[in-house]
């Protein structure tokens, strides 16, 4: 599988496209990202970072926050994540009291907000999102690169993100 984010014009109409192609809306959701930075030396989120993720809304089937800790590759025409860490939790304070126990190495850096719609479309996941501090953008999650140039042509993006968004929103602060 490969995942790629790219800038959209606007979310409202990037929902619009995917619906009138016969997108399957599943969910909405929204949620906050802690990211966690490593504490010494130059750093690049791209390559490694460590997140708290708490839900306000969702239907997926997970508890309310997410400890994930994240190596990302880029690759041609997207990336591949590893997931070297996920863990689930009730609470904010017992995902930051694990981290504070058991993860050496990443003081808190900064958090954002977002808000998402997710859709399915021809085996493809879409996420159009509302990310604060940053601009709408969709991420799609395809078995080929060819279904996701076919998808990103049909929804008009602006361009193509190379980076995690952690890092992305790092460099515009």
């Amino acid at each position: 599988m490969i995942e790629c984010r790219a800038i959209i014009k606007d979310v409202l109409e990037a929902r619009k496209v995917v619906e009138s192609l016969g997108g399957n809306f599943l969910s909405n959701y929204a949620f906050k990202d802690i990211i966690f930075v490593p504490s010494v030396g130059d750093f690049n989120l791209t390559d490694d970072f460590v997140r708290v993720r708490v839900y306000s809304k969702t239907n997926w089937p997970t508890k309310n926050v997410i400890v994930v800790r994240k190596q990302t590759k880029f690759v041609e025409g997207g990336k591949v994540s590893d997931v070297v860490l996920k863990k689930e939790f009730d609470t904010e304070e017992e995902a930051l009291s694990f981290l504070e126990k058991n993860v050496s190495g990443f003081e808190k850096g900064f958090e954002y907000s977002r808000e998402g719609w997710q859709y399915e479309l021809n085996g493809l996941k879409i996420f159009i999102e509302d990310v604060e501090g940053f601009k709408p953008s969709v991420e799609v999650i395809s078995k080929d690169e060819k279904s996701l140039e076919e998808i990103f042509s049909k929804l008009n993006v602006l361009e193509r993100c190379n980076e995690s968004l952690p890092e992305l929103i790092k460099k515009k602060n």
